[in-house]
């Protein structure tokens, strides 16, 4: 090979040196190219999370605690908050309408009862009837707590239609002068049960309220188709409710009670 170098005249040997610098060069270069393919396959993608990767289009960031749950979340009022200080005693009129009423009953709202089925309403016909066409309710009424709508209503005992129009006065006494009473077979006698509580108990001054409640806490509940009242017995130095009419006392029914001082 160097002897057939040498036998070639010296601008030939120029060309033959300048082309093999040439080919090294594109060998060189070539080489080069296809270690940085293979070093940059062998790393692969950037790491989830570092300065190399996004977003998908659209996503969004999600938090933990208030700082995300502060802007769509309700605060409820605690029972507390409806009568915080026990000495506020709330009453209104009800009107019946076609919009509240739902066949023998209807539905009271204000947020002194509504969602509470332990609250303790008092009501009853307001005297003055004139919009129904007659001077008086000739229904024995009582309330029951409807669980489905979260509200209370005044239902007829007979389970006739309640009349848009009917009115009725409504009270929620402060809690502390009320309490439920249930008629049983140990507490009740013919058309008597007596109560026992320490606000009636050889109290016989005390002023009776007394509406009939169907349903206490909610669920089902023991109709009594009679009028009611409330009288002291002075043997036993306890106040009974009774139906005036005479009629038995139904075990299982149920009756709001409010109470307060009263003279003779």
């Amino acid at each position: 090979m160097i002897v057939w170098l040498r036998a070639l005249s010296p601008p030939l040997r120029y060309l033959l040196y300048v082309a093999g610098m040439v080919l090294v060069l594109f060998v060189a270069v070539g080489v080069g190219a296809t270690a940085a393919v293979v070093v940059n396959w062998q790393s692969g993608p950037a790491a989830p999370g570092s300065a190399g990767t996004s977003m998908p289009e659209g996503s969004k960031l999600e938090t933990t605690g208030t700082a995300g749950a502060s802007e769509d979340t309700a605060i409820e009022r605690s029972d507390d908050s409806k009568n915080p200080d026990d000495t506020v005693e709330v009453s209104f009129i009800h009107r019946a309408t076609e919009e509240n009423c739902r066949g023998d009953y209807t539905y009271i709202s204000d947020p002194s009862l509504d969602g509470d089925p332990d609250a303790i309403v008092l009501a009853s016909p307001n005297p003055d009837q004139e919009d129904i066409g007659t001077a008086s309710y000739e229904h024995n009424t009582g309330v029951w707590y409807e669980g489905g709508a979260d509200k209370w209503a005044i239902f007829n005992q007979d389970q006739t239609a309640v009349p848009p129009g009917a009115t009725f006065e409504v009270e929620v006494p402060q809690a502390s002068a009320t309490f439920v009473h249930h008629a049983s077979l140990l507490n009740s006698a013919r058309n008597y049960t007596y109560l026992d509580d320490p606000l009636t108990n050889s109290e016989p001054d005390a002023v009776l309220s007394v509406t009939q409640n169907w349903n206490p806490g909610g669920g089902g509940g023991v109709y009594n188709d009679h009028p009611v009242g409330a009288v002291y017995d002075a043997k036993l130095e306890k106040w009974a409710i009774l139906n005036r009419d005479g009629a038995p006392m139904p075990e299982g029914a149920a009756f709001n009670v409010a109470v307060s001082a009263g003279a003779n």
